[in-house]
């Protein structure tokens, strides 16, 4: 019927008050019917109830009674956390508990289903700032932890399982639970002059990729850092070629060893020397690299001194007769 051309159809009958009513609440019935059918499946766990009984006259008319129980949404979520430890053993080279060159770390990812619902294609990855190599992870191999999720009174175990890695992810993780996946790196002396390192650390983000009934679940990451030993120092040693009864005019050379200990360059070094003798010292004057490694020297100033450098200094004193009547 169409009711809001009414007034132009005039020589149409309108229905009295009680079929009206009726025609309505059919609009309206309909609507629910909808309403209900458009709903999910899975959002509500639906049971009826019916009782069947038999009178004096025969079979009664059914009863039914129905009921429906709500079901928690889908959360699919994932949680991932990242940390780091020398290898064992012999990863920290030379024992100090610093991180220097050559020194080997082992990075553990401990990546959780921390949603309510099963997910697929659990796959890592890791935005690692090292200038040594990628990183490889190796293969989870099984669940650490066959978990449950919050409310889940009972748990559900068995319902994670991985059958190919050559796709370098998980196939299913069920709710709560857990796969570890590890990976190794090298420390490189670029780490330490690098600019993506040039904070002090090597800095990593692992991130958590997924799927439920096929669509990506909200990525999850973790961040750890490694600090380096990045303190700079050298070392310097000074000798005289004779340190026993000098006589005057006697020459005594002395040389200075100076050696880049760290692992980070040193710039713009150079070597002082203060003497009591009343005559006066040459030097010091830059004579010669024991190991250069890269470092550059203008005149007598080292201007980068590499790690792992070592410079020679020289200088020379003539011994005076006031040297001899003073300094007794």
């Amino acid at each position: 019927m169409d009711v809001y051309n009414l007034p132009r159809q005039s020589a149409r009958s309108w229905p009295g008050p009680q079929l009206r009513t009726r025609l309505w609440g059919s609009v309206a019935v309909a609507a629910v019917l909808a309403v209900t059918q458009a709903a999910p499946a899975f959002a509500t766990i639906d049971n009826t109830a019916t009782a069947n009984g038999t009178g004096p006259s025969g079979p009664m008319t059914p009863v039914t009674d129905s009921v429906s129980v709500d079901v928690i949404d889908a959360a699919p979520a994932t949680t991932v956390s990242k940390s780091w430890a020398f290898a064992s053993p012999g990863g920290d080279v030379n024992g100090d508990g610093n991180v220097d060159p050559g020194d080997a770390v082992v990075y553990t990812y401990t990546v959780t289903n921390s949603g309510n619902v099963t997910l697929q294609d659990v796959s890592l990855t890791d935005a690692h700032d090292g200038v040594n190599g990628a990183l490889v992870f190796t293969k989870p191999t099984v669940v650490t932890t066959d978990g449950t999720v919050a409310g889940d009174v009972t748990g559900t175990t068995g319902d994670s399982s991985n059958v190919d890695w050559t796709d370098n992810d998980w196939d299913v993780l069920g709710p709560g639970d857990v796969i570890t996946y590890t990976s190794a790196y090298t420390v490189g002396a670029g780490d330490f002059t690098s600019g993506t390192s040039s904070d002090g650390d090597i800095d990593n983000t692992a991130t958590v990729a997924s799927l439920y009934g096929g669509s990506p679940v909200t990525a999850s990451t973790g961040s750890t850092f490694v600090p380096l030993d990045n303190t700079p120092r050298f070392t310097l040693d000074k000798v005289a070629d004779d340190t026993t009864d000098r006589a005057i005019g006697d020459v005594v050379t002395y040389t200075y060893t100076l050696t880049n200990t760290g692992n980070v360059p040193i710039t713009a070094v150079t070597v002082s020397d203060v003497e009591n003798g009343s005559g006066s010292l040459t030097g010091p004057n830059f004579a010669s690299w024991t190991t250069q490694n890269g470092s550059s020297v203008t005149g007598n100033t080292i201007n980068t001194f590499n790690p792992g450098s070592i410079a020679v200094y020289s200088s020379t004193y003539t011994v005076t007769q006031s040297d001899v009547n003073t300094l007794q």
